[in-house]
């Protein structure tokens, strides 16, 4: 009979995952969004946080946090966006110069 009960527990709970992610440079972030820098909503950030247009490219990622160096690059816990960025990071949740991370493992 107890067997019967923990049956669908186990189908019901997925196994959980870590992902790992690789940059090529950067810091590896986890944002909540990202935009390209030549949008509105690009435009609107910049200017938010007075954030200089000298050098801008790629992906602006608002909403972020960096993923630490102790996680190794993984993210299950990540269910945004990760990207990798050498530009500032603001503490409001900002950072620069993005790209896509790329996933290296399940």
């Amino acid at each position: 009979m107890l067997s019967l009960l923990l049956m669908p527990s186990a189908v019901f709970h997925p196994i959980l995952a870590s992902i790992t992610y690789s940059c090529d440079s950067g810091i590896t972030i986890c944002c909540s969004s990202t935009t390209t820098v030549n949008t509105t909503a690009a435009e609107e950030i910049i200017v938010a946080y007075s954030i200089s247009q000298s050098g801008l490219s790629g992906l602006i990622g608002y909403g972020c946090s960096v993923i630490k160096a102790a996680d190794n690059g993984s993210v299950s816990e990540c269910i945004y966006e990760t990207a990798c960025c050498t530009g500032q990071y603001h503490s409001s949740g900002v950072a620069v110069n993005c790209t896509s991370a790329v996933t290296v493992s399940m």
